[in-house]
């Protein structure tokens, strides 16, 4: 019992706020700290301090061409199966999925590869990442105006090239800015930090020799949990897009008690409009989801996506969709965009 102790100690790596965390390539042993409460600092810096079997956390980057044609995501998962359903192994922890689309298919490459280790580094609000043995990286700036995913893994994934985002949209948390003490709960045992709302993005690729390029918008969050997935989410509907001079993000979702929770955020030429959580409604349709965003003034910001293109799809569950957007002030001018949407629904499984 008492070498059980010391192990378990030795894998719990407890500096939430150092300069470098370590993660260990399997499910630790013991309790995990989790932070849901924002600091004055490290914005995005790792939320949980041992990924055990019921704890996971990512941190998620997309970019989709204007027209919605292109796009790929790259997400550095520290999460075993137990605790976020879709990753790969119940006891490896450090995956990597690369997915990319392009014009000629709406799911040109799919993969993923699991780490010896990761490293995650905090400059300031910003975070850069080394998931070993991957090939793939992150780095951000300390104000979070800039990061870069790098792609260097032809060996295992026949993939090598970067995704580079210079931010034009202000980061927040669910229900508010940037600003310490307040909550980063999305819903009860959900955490949810948005770094890059959006950016001006540039993507670079070279896919077992052909060479994919495109600008659009990029984007960056991470999240968080303390218990599996599945246990606190029972409906999700997320995504994020622009549309002219403004950048949204969303999400509309019930926890497993049946409870609704809801996240608006818009911002206009690099300034937050409004970011609350609440007057948030996302309706499918049968071309895709209409949604809407109550502002402060008493205006009304709606928008139609469409689901133009399947990403992913796994068991009926979870779906991830990249379309067309077009939508504006209520009343007011127009705009056509891209978005992209995830989709989580347990409630038939």
């Amino acid at each position: 019992m008492f070498f059980q102790s010391l192990l378990s100690l030795a894998l719990v790596p407890t500096l939430i706020h150092a300069t470098t965390v370590t993660f260990p390539p399997t499910v630790g042993l013991g309790t995990s700290d989790v932070q849901y409460i924002s600091s004055s600092s490290t914005f995005d810096s790792l939320k949980i301090s041992n990924v055990n079997s019921t704890t996971y956390e990512w941190y998620y980057f997309d970019a989709i061409s204007d027209d919605g044609s292109y796009s790929v995501v790259a997400t550095f998962f520290v999460a075993p199966n137990t605790a976020f359903p879709f990753t790969g192994s119940p006891t490896m922890t450090l995956e990597v999925l690369l997915s990319i689309q392009t014009p000629d298919s709406d799911v040109f490459y799919l993969n993923g590869v699991f780490a010896t280790s990761a490293q995650v580094s905090t400059d300031g609000d910003g975070a850069s990442g080394v998931w070993e043995g991957t090939g793939l990286s992150f780095n951000g700036s300390s104000d979070m105006s800039s990061y870069q995913v790098v792609i260097d893994s032809a060996a295992s994934m026949g993939v090598t090239g970067t995704i580079s985002m210079q931010s034009i949209a202000p980061a927040h948390y669910p229900c508010s800015a940037n600003e310490a003490g307040a909550t980063m709960q999305l819903m009860p045992n959900v955490g949810w930090a948005n770094a890059i709302p959006d950016s001006q993005a540039t993507v670079q690729l070279e896919i077992n020799g052909q060479n994919i390029s495109f600008t659009g918008s990029g984007y960056h969050d991470m999240n968080w949990g303390d218990i599996p997935f599945e246990n606190a989410v029972s409906t999700w509907h997320w995504g994020h897009g622009r549309l002219g001079p403004y950048s949204l993000v969303w999400f509309d979702g019930t926890s497993q008690d049946g409870t609704p929770y809801t996240s608006g955020y818009v911002s206009m030429n690099g300034a937050i409009v409004d970011t609350q959580c609440s007057g948030v409604n996302v309706t499918a349709t049968s071309s895709g989801f209409d949604i809407e965003i109550d502002l402060a003034d008493e205006s009304v910001f709606q928008a139609q996506f469409s689901t133009d293109h399947t990403l992913l799809s796994f068991d009926g569950v979870y779906f991830r969709w990249s379309g067309g957007l077009v939508g504006g002030i209520s009343g007011g001018e127009q705009y056509t965009g891209s978005a992209m949407f995830d989709e989580f629904d347990f409630t038939s499984s």
